[in-house]
């Protein structure tokens, strides 16, 4: 299991912006690759790389923040496998004005092939369906981000 956390609020660098966490606050000792463990992970990097070939399986994707924004407007926050969002994930929040805080989670289990590597990352989603009419998109601002956990660890089923 890994646990990565931002404390300090983050401006991302644009509306399709992965997300990079300050620091690792849990850490098992499965959860290392060079101990022949299942993740790839190095604070400051957005891309959590799992081994197929060692570990393949289910994993449980955990992730929770307070999201704002310097201009008011849609907000969205989503998870990416390898490189392609994973539309259930996805979740918008209206911040009235700038410098409002909502707060998003989601949660997620994943299954890995045993023939590959999966590469696992959060970021900003670019545009949201509009409510009313879904074919239109909303283009989302660029999200501010604190008070961040993200949760990745192996499952039995």
């Amino acid at each position: 299991m890994i646990q990565t956390i931002i404390n300090e609020p983050k401006v991302l660098a644009s509306n399709s912006s992965p997300i990079t966490f300050d620091d690792t606050s849990i850490r098992t000792r499965c959860a290392y690759c060079c101990n022949g463990g299942w993740l790839d992970y190095e604070n400051g990097n957005p891309i959590f790389k799992i081994f197929g070939n060692n570990y393949n399986g289910y994993y449980n994707v955990n992730f929770s923040a307070s999201i704002s924004s310097a201009t008011a407007g849609v907000v969205a926050i989503g998870l990416y496998e390898d490189g392609i969002l994973i539309p259930d994930t996805v979740r918008a929040v209206t911040i009235a004005a700038a410098d409002d805080y909502e707060t998003v989670s989601f949660n997620r289990k994943l299954r890995v092939c045993p023939r590959g590597n999966t590469s696992i990352t959060v970021g900003s989603v670019p545009s949201v369906p509009t409510p009313t009419t879904p074919a239109t998109p909303i283009a989302t601002q660029i999200p501010i981000i604190t008070d961040a956990t993200f949760n990745l660890s192996r499952s039995n089923a």
